[in-house]
Formats: C-alpha cells, structure tokens, sequence
C-alpha cells in the first residue's frame, strides 16, 4: 500500500510541477506540492502528532467568551496552552494562522503597559551616556538611547518599573515571618526529588540563569535600583559601566582593529560563583563574537575594513569600534534566538512534542484598524518579574549539591536555619569577589585556563554541558527549594515587602485572569493550602512572591513543557514578547544593514536542522568541534533529558527516534582537521564513500563502470554540438540589451556556466524532464536542481561547518532519493516496459510532462553494461547517483574560476589569445584544455588541500585529476573547452562595471592555510560561484 500511495503521491507532485508556470517572474522556484500529495502528507502528520483541537477544548473556548472582559479567564481550562498548539499544528503557511499569531502576540504585548506607568522610585538625575553618531545603528554599552522618545528607557542604573499598583491595605506587621513562610511553604524535604514533568534538564535552568542575569542585577545598597539594562543585550558577557560586579567593557576587547574579545572571557563575575553551566554558555558566546568578528573583517562586505589592520591608531580604533559593535549586535541577536527558539521552546514544550513552530515574535505587525502595531519602542524591567523568576525549586541533584558544599564553605557549616541575612550578606559579600579584577584570569567550576592561549579546555566546558543535559531539572511547586537558600529565599520576601508589590491575585486580575476564590484553589494540597491560609489569613492577603512560588504547578502536556505554576506560566510568556519586541536590536533595528548580510543571516534558523531550530546546537558544534557529532542527541536537545526525549520520540512514533544517537557523547582523541569549521578541504575519499552510503544505503556502487560508459557516450563528436547548441542558446536567452550602450550584459555564472551541465545531464544522462520555454509541462526547473545537485556535492565531497552537516545531509539525500526515483523509473522503462505499477503510474506522468527520452541511449548502454556484472536497476541508479551528481557544480566552478581568471587584467594577453581561439572553431579545443591546464595552477580556489595527509604531509589536489563523471580528465578536457570558446567568441567579453563584474568571495585563514569562498545569494558562504556579470559588443 505504500508503494501506491508513494507512486501516486510522485505523480501528484509531478503533474503540480508541470503545470506551474516556466517564468516565475523573479519569484519563488519551488512548485507547491499536489493536491493529492499534499493530503497524504498531512494525513500522515495527523496520525503522528493528533488532531489540534476537540470536543474537550470547548470549556476553555465558553470560559474565555464569558470572561474576556469579565472576572478573568479559568487558566486551570488551558485556552492558552490550546492556541498554542492550534498554530503549531495548522500550516505554517496559513492566512488564518498567521492572523492568530499577530493576534496573540500584540495581545501579549499590550499586557504590560508601554512605557511603564509607575516606579519604584523617582529616576536619578544623570544624562544618557553619549552615542557617537555612526553609519550604523548599535548597542550603548548601558542600555541608553534604546528609545527614541525617552533615551533613559531601560538603561542600567534605572529604578525597576512597577507593574501592578497595590491596593492591598495589609499592614507589614500583620504579614508572617519569612523564616517561617519558608520552612512552611517552600522548604524542599531532605533526601527527596522529585524530577521536572517536562522532561526539562539543568542545562535549560543554567541558560534561564543567564537571562535573568542579563537584565535582573539589583543594587547592593539600593534595592530599588537595577544595576543592568533591561534588554537582551548579553550585558553578562560585555559588562557594562554601572554594576560593581560587571568589568568594565574595556577590559574584556583587544583593540587590535579586528573587533574581537580576549580569549574566552565575560564581564559578570556573579556567575563565578553559582554552578558552572552558566559560565560555560557564556565562554561559548565569547568564542561567536570573536568567529563572527572575524568572519565581518574577512568578508569586509563594503570594502571599509583593512586586514591587517591599520597602523594609525585612531583609523584602528575605528575599524575595531564598528567590528565590535556590529559583531555585538549579532551576537546578540544569536542569544535571543537561543532564547526564543530553544528556552522559549522549552518553555512551551515545543521541542518535546518535535514542533518547529515558534512564535515570530519580532514581525511587524498591521492590526485590522490599519494601525501599525508598536515595535522597538523600548523596555523597563519592573520588580514584579524580578521576582517571578525567582526558580530556585528547579535547582537539580547535582546543582543542589554544588550550593551545599559552597554555602557550607562561605557559612562555616552553620546550620541553613540558624543563617540570617546579615550572616549571609557579610560572607557572601567578601566570597563573590573575583581574586584578579582582570576577567582574563577569571576562573570557574574547578577549570583552569591554558597558560598560553588563556582558553578552557574544550573538553572540560563541554563535560559540564553534558553532565547538565543528562541532569534532570527538578520540579515547580511548593516546598521544592532547596534548605540551602532558605536565607535567599527569605532576602527575596522582605525584598518584595519593602517594594510594597502587589498580591497574588492582584497580579492574577492584572493579566486578566480569574483571582483564586481561596487557598484550596490556589494549591489544591491540603498541607499546602491549611498552612497557608493559617499564615495569612485570606488568600487576597497572598504575597506575590510566595503566591507563585507555592501556587500548584502544571504538568506536562502539549503546549506546556515548562510546568511552574499556573500564573508564572501566564506571564512569562508576556515578558518573552516584550523583551523581543520593544528591543529595537531584536526588532526594527536588527537587519542586515546594521548586522551585515552574512551576520543577519548567521543567525537564521532553519527548522529543518535536526533540532527543530535550535541555535543553542549551533553554538556547541561552532565551538566544541570534536566533542559532538551531528547525530548526538545531546547536542540536538540539550535542554531536555535525552532520555525522555528519546520516550516521548518513541511514544508518539516519530521516524526520527533512529536519526539521533542517544548515548552519552564520547569526544574524539583527536580532532580532524576542520572539524566545526567549513573548509574547502576535499574529505578523503573513504570518507565521502561513507556519505554516499548514508544517502544512498549499501549496495554494489560500481564507479568504474558508469565512468567508462560514461566517455564512451561523451566521446562522440555529437557531444561538442550539444555543449555548444547549449551554452550559445542560455547566453542569447538570458543576455539584456542595455540601453544607450551597443552591449549586451549576462550574469554568466547564474544563468549560463551553472545551468550548461543541468541541461546536459538532465537531458542526456539522467533523464530529467526540464521545465524550459521549450518544454513549458517539463517538472524540473534546472536552477532547482542545479541548487540540489549543489547541495549534494557540498555535503558528499567537502568539511562542513559542523552545525550544517545534518542539514546538508538532509538536503543531499532529498536529492538522492528523488534522483534514484527518476533514474530507476527511466530504467525500469527501460527494463520491463510500462506494466508494472510504478511504471504505469510515471508512464502517465511522464506524458503529462512532455518528457524527452534523449537520455535512453546513455541508459540503455549503461542498463546492459551493468547487468552483465550482476548489478540491480537500484545498484545503477545509486552508481549514476554517485559518479555524476557531485561533478556537475565540480565542473561549473572550474569554468567559472577559469573565465573570472582570463577577465583579470593581468591576463589580458591570455583573454586575446583566447578570442582568437575561439573564432578559430572547434579545432582550437585542445589548446584551451592545455592553457585550462596551466591556469589552475594560478587559481588559489582550484587547489583545496586534500584531507588526506600523506606521510603527515598536506598534499595539494589538481581538480582536474581523480576525480569522475562530468569532471574526470578527458570528458573536462573535451566539454570545457567548448564552454569557454562560446563565451569568448562573443564580441569584447569583459567584466560588467562595478561589483556585478567580480565573483562574490573572500579570502581567510582556515587551519593555518588561505582557503577562498564564495558568497551564495542569501550572503552564506560556499564552495560554488553564484554569480559573475559579463557584457560583449551586441
């Protein structure tokens, strides 16, 4: 049965393909799928993850109609949770849904008022610290000028906000001893623990640290004040100017002219001194700016920056000033997608249940009255949140028994319950001081720098991230915090009493949800809800902070992964939005003007990766290269207990559960070279047999074969006519006329050298119906499978940067399945003629397109050839596969660098020569082979290292020797040259002016060796050319 279903599900998709349009007008490529397709698929995602919305859910629909503009809506009936899980199951691509979604963010948003209606105390006096005027849009080392309409907005030094003004008249005398409260209400029982719901692992408890540490930093002497910015400006890693805890920004950056930090250093030295996890995020974010700081001075996209840097002091300072703010502004914009997309995933339960959605919280926004819905305008954290994330009780096994053994250490083993604050605030006063106020020699967690490099070891930070993400969180509720931090607990409650905040339920009606009745609603636990209601009486007398904290927390289910209590899971998600959308560096102002194109796309996350578009994976392969592979769970899920993700996997039958390996990452003794790093180092053969095999499965692969069949085809004198017949008919469609000039101008590249072998191969080899003006019905358009065969090459032939190999493996194999598909049907044509299902079914699609059968001559030989040596039609299929597909964007980079080299104008005797060669015919080919040959030499692109090192040595690989199909020595030296004459015998061929008339590309030191790459057209780095503009004489 699924056989059928599959075949009819290819011949939907097929005729879809057909039927589209041949120009596309500048739009999108990709044909949507068929209608019949397109059912089955959802029907199978139907099955795997459940109907979005039921029967059950109309109690929550009915309480939100009557309580909307009521007394508030019954949270404990999950409407929230319910929507959530509607958009992540209905298409992504649905009006409705992206209606539902701005509706549901700009109501979160309009949550907390914008700007603040109240504070805790008066601003102080002071001006915002000066903004030099730039070409360029950046981050204040404080937080100033976030907001145009008010520059103090946010800023470090600033009183926290007020949320919800108090009418509660509870006088503080009549409020319970928060020693008490605590041993009561809070107390977690020795010897117990309880794992977190939500399958949650420590590790997402250390990175929720680090964003609270990123805009909670409450003065020592002056509670009122909050000593950091409120905005996701990882002021942790860059310090700021006002906290006494933070470096100064100055000690963290070299000033080298290059914009990066010091080895492995951040600015917040209250992180020294809690569990080691959130240090080790932080290293890790240290290494993305100095990567991406590195990767904006290489690419030097508007060719301001020198490299090396310049000697005059002031131009240095300059160039590592703009290096180092736009690097920041990435890098920052990096974390806030670790944010949305891994902790907010978390948060939401997202990633568990295996959904990519997430919402789109920085998008503009138009509300149905036309008015434009706000953006950028700017944030002030209040002292309400300051004590909602508050989230000791998540405190896992081993975190616990860190704080244990330190607060034993600083408190000199007193008992936690004979410990005041004044004990508490005198020792942890003289601990929390760093021993050197330089944060190069920072330590932490036991780790000790390299005394040369000043680094960790990689080994050791990725030990503790491991030991994290195997650790499960604890769970949310009342009595669940640790005996160790009754004494914090007891600061935060009188901290929240001298703030005057509002109660519980005050809280609960300001975010317009119903207040509790009594405490049997609130805590449903008869030891909970009896002890507090003997503490305080009422439960409108409820303090904030305890309210939440002892409040019954969720469980686990869809839409919910976070499970604390009821009203923190509310208003959390109101604080996510705001920090993204009124922060004008995460909203309006994060683009790639102010980024540059390759930073704003860094940062893209692609749903696809294996972690349902997690960023955090990114980091930990960037910058631990060696201590994961792609496949490791761990690294994909860091935030959850590989176990119990594994079970939630299994239980709802996800294919995927066989992707990942579950077991406990063993780091490599040694590291490959390149690894974590995308190089232009060719791998070594074995291992690109490996990757075949992965795409393509074991089966008797026989290269030899269809290589020889292959140039016997390819021998014919027929072959130059095709070439030629091909690249002059692209050149004349896709050259413009430019007006006032007697010239003609073609992107030579895009529209000509790539598309010359997809025409050829789909054509005359593969079989491949093309969709072109000639064949308007044809299914495949040859810049979609130029784009896949590219894809393929990529991943088969050369290192990835590590966080795209499970990416470009998933993209390698759509186009190997798809391509053996194709292959297979032509020869089981072939073969056994139309009666068989499969066959009957392509047969009539195959009609449909209007498909050629110029490729059964090369297939029908190589079918024969092949069955004498015993070989299966999907042995063939899978050989064509492997020989052919990686030589096609092989052989179109050659030609390319070749052409880009005879137009410099040092070759200008060369590019003559060759213009005569060129009008001399087709005899003149093998001297363009020969001046082929001795140009590569030249050409730093076309002499990529080969990973494997004879006798320790690097040995450098001519591209043109070893290597198969389309690239293998006599078909390059008789194809190519038929390329290159057509070109050159246009009339005066040069560079188009400007830019347009260079390859995108830049030079770096990778591994101690220069190594080009070229810049795609989404500004990502590649080992193929996109683009080159040429103009001739018309």
């Amino acid at each position: 049965m699924s056989g059928i279903l599959n075949a009819i599900s290819r011949a939907s998709n097929l005729i879809s393909a057909s039927l589209a349009p041949v120009d596309t007008d500048g739009g999108s490529l990709k044909a949507p799928p068929g209608i019949l397709a397109r059912g089955i698929s959802e029907i199978e995602g139907l099955v795997r993850s459940g109907s979005a919305v039921g029967p059950s859910d109309l109690p929550a629909l009915l309480d939100a109609i009557q309580n909307l503009n009521g007394p508030g809506i019954d949270d404990r009936l999950f409407l929230l949770e319910k929507l959530l899980v509607l958009m992540s199951r209905m298409p992504a691509d649905s009006a409705i849904n992206q209606k539902m979604q701005a509706f549901f963010i700009d109501t979160l948003y309009k949550d907390l008022p914008h700007p603040p209606s109240a504070y805790l105390a008066p601003a102080p006096l002071i001006s915002p610290d000066p903004h030099p005027k730039r070409a360029y849009n950046y981050r204040s080392t404080n937080g100033d000028n976030y907001s145009q309409a008010i520059p103090l907005l946010g800023r470090a030094g600033m009183p926290y906000s007020r949320t919800v003004p108090s009418a509660s008249c509870v006088p503080p005398s009549s409020l319970p001893d928060p020693g008490l409260v605590f041993d009561l209400l809070l107390s977690r029982p020795a010897g117990k623990f309880k794992p977190h719901p939500g399958g949650l692992s420590s590790l997402f408890f250390g990175m929720a640290n680090l964003v609270i540490h990123s805009i909670f930093d409450t003065n020592r002497t002056d509670w009122n004040i909050n000593d950091t910015s409120s905005y996701i400006d990882l002021s942790p890693l860059y310090g700021n100017g006002v906290s006494k805890m933070k470096a100064p920004p100055e000690a963290l950056r070299r000033f080298d002219g290059t914009g990066r930090l010091h080895e492995d250093v951040f600015g917040d030295a209250r992180l020294l001194f809690m569990p080691p996890t959130t240090a080790v995020l932080l290293v890790l974010l240290c290494r993305n700016h100095n990567y991406i700081a590195e990767k904006i001075l290489s690419i030097n996209e508007n060719g301001t920056y020198l490299n090396p840097p310049p000697h005059d002091e002031t131009a240095r300072r300059a160039q590592d000033d703009e290096i180092f703010e736009r690097t920041r502004l990435v890098n920052s914009g990096f974390f806030a997608r670790v944010v949305l997309y891994d902790y907010v995933g978390g948060i939401l339960g997202m990633t568990r249940d295996g959904s990519a959605f997430r919402l789109n919280l920085d998008q503009q926004i138009r509300r149905s009255d036309h008015e434009i819905a706000p953006l950028g305008e700017g944030n002030q954290i209040s002292a309400e949140f300051n004590l909602l994330y508050r989230w000791h009780a998540s405190t896992s096994a081993p975190d616990k028994e860190w704080i244990d053994d330190t607060f034993k250490t600083i408190l000199q083993g007193k008992p936690y319950n004979q410990v005041t604050v004044e004990d508490f605030t005198t020792a942890a006063g003289k601990f929390m001081r760093p021993n050197d106020p330089d944060p190069k020699k920072w330590e932490f967690g036991g780790l000790k720098r390299d005394p040369v490099t000043l680094r960790f070891d990689d080994a050791a930070l990725a030990k503790i991230l491991k030991d994290a993400t195997e650790a499960p969180a604890h769970a949310f509720g009342a009595r669940q915090t640790p005996e160790a931090l009754r004494v914090v607990e007891i600061m935060t409650i009188l901290q929240g009493r001298s703030w005057a905040v509002c109660t519980l339920n005050e809280f609960r009606s300001f975010f317009g949800l119903k207040p509790y009745a009594n405490f049997k609603e609130w805590n449903p636990n008869p030891e909970i809800y009896n002890a507090a209601q003997a503490l305080y009486g009422h439960i409108d007398r409820l303090e904030l902070h305890v309210g939440l904290q002892a409040e019954e927390a969720k469980g686990a289910m869809p839409g919910a992964g976070l499970c604390p209590s009821y009203t923190v899971s509310r208003a959390i998600l109101a604080d996510a939005v705001v920090l993204c959308r009124a922060d004008p560096y995460l909203s309006s102002e994060f683009t790639p003007y102010n980024c540059t194109a390759w930073g704003y796309q860094d940062c893209a996350m692609n749903p696809n990766d294996g972690s349902f578009g997690g960023a955090l994976t990114k980091l930990m392969l960037r910058h631990l290269p060696g201590q994961y592979k792609t496949a490791d769970a761990y690294v994909h899920f860091p935030f959850l207990v590989p176990n119990e993700v594994r079970r939630t996997m299994e239980l709802r039958k996800d294919p995927m559960v066989h992707k990942y390996d579950w077991k406990r990452p063993v780091a490599q003794t040694t590291v490959p070279a390149g690894t974590g790093i995308k190089t232009l180092n060719l791998i070594t053969l074995p291992a690109q047999n490996d990757r075949i095999t992965k795409l393509i499965g074991k089966g008797k692969i026989n290269r030899a074969l269809v290589n020889q069949q292959l140039l016997a085809y390819l021998s014919q004198p027929k072959t130059d006519d095709i070439f030629a017949e091909i690249t002059k008919k692209l050149i004349d469609e896709n050259s413009v006329l430019r007006p006032g000039f007697s010239s003609k101008q073609v992107d030579i590249v895009q529209t000509v050298i790539n598309m010359v072998p997809v025409y050829f191969v789909a054509n005359y080899i593969l079989g491949l119906p093309l969709k072109t003006t000639a064949n308007p019905h044809g299914v495949y358009r040859p810049e979609e499978l130029y784009a896949m065969f590219a894809n393929a090459a990529d991943y088969i032939l050369y290192d990835q940067d590590a966080p795209d190999q499970w990416c470009m493996c998933d993209n390698a194999t759509g186009c190997a399945d798809m391509m053996r598909k194709e292959i297979s049907a032509n020869l089981d044509r072939l073969a056994y003629g139309v009666w068989s299902i499969t066959g009957l079914v392509d047969t009539v699609a195959d009609m449909w397109a209007s498909k050629t059968n110029q490729s059964d001559t090369f297939l029908s030989t190589l079918l024969s050839a092949g069955k004498k040596t015993g070989m299966t039609v999907p042995d063939i299929s899978a050989s064509l596969f492997a020989v052919v597909i990686p030589s096609v964007p092989q052989f179109s980079a050659v030609v390319t660098q070749l052409l880009d080299f005879w137009l410099s104008k040092d070759q200008t005797s060369k590019k003559t020569d060759l213009a005569q060669m060129a009008a001399a015919g087709p005899g003149m080919n093998p001297q363009i082979a020969a001046y082929a040959k001795q140009a590569i030499k030249s050409i730093p692109a076309l002499t990529p290292t080969d990973a494997s090192a004879i006798n320790g040595s690097m040995a450098v690989a001519n591209p043109l020797n070893s290597i198969e199909g389309l690239m293998s020595e006599k078909i390059f030296d008789k194809t190519a040259p038929v390329v290159l004459r057509s070109i050159f015998s246009l009339r005066n061929v040069r560079r188009a002016p400007g830019q347009s008339g260079f390859l995108p590309m830049f030079t770096q030191t990778v591994l101690d060796q220069p190594q080009t790459f070229f810049i795609n057209n989404e500004s990502g780095l590649s080992p193929w050319p996109t683009r080159l503009m040429i103009q001739y004489d018309a």
